[in-house]
């Protein structure tokens, strides 16, 4: 495959929104979280039930998310990234999660399924896919 800048670019933007993300939801930034996904988009949540769609129930989300799990930190790995034509994209990539609420340090080993879209010239998740592998429980902090 030959070298292509805007691909590689591209590659390192989805990247970094990876990270907004992340830090986004850890700090309990609704309006920084929901920015992360297109105006229309779809989060399917690890709660049960969970599923806003569009940016307002995106940033009420937040609240929600931080009442159930406490202090939370997300990591991702091992991004595969693909691009589907013009301003289409997919990724796969690994989410550690932990999270410590009531004194007690969990965790769970998720992959995120994602759709990614160009909307107002960078990159979005308009759909994002959360699916549980493994659960770690009693960690020591």
């Amino acid at each position: 495959m030959p070298y292509d800048p805007s691909r590689v670019a591209s590659i390192l933007e989805i990247q970094a929104l990876n990270a907004q993300y992340n830090f986004a939801v850890d700090e309990a930034d609704g309006d920084a979280w929901a920015a992360c996904f297109t105006t229309s988009g779809v989060f399917n949540a690890l709660l049960e039930g969970e599923r806003p769609v569009g940016t307002e129930e995106l940033k009420k989300f937040v609240t929600t998310v931080n009442h159930a799990f406490g202090q939370m930190h997300h990591l991702t790995t091992n991004e595969i990234i693909s691009f589907e034509g013009d301003g289409k994209a997919r990724q796969k990539c690994y989410l550690q999660f932990f999270y410590k609420k009531d004194g007690q340090l969990e965790g769970t080993l998720c992959v995120y399924d994602d759709w990614l879209e160009i909307e107002n010239g960078a990159w979005k998740f308009s759909r994002r896919d959360v699916l549980p592998k493994a659960k770690f429980a009693h960690l020591n902090d």
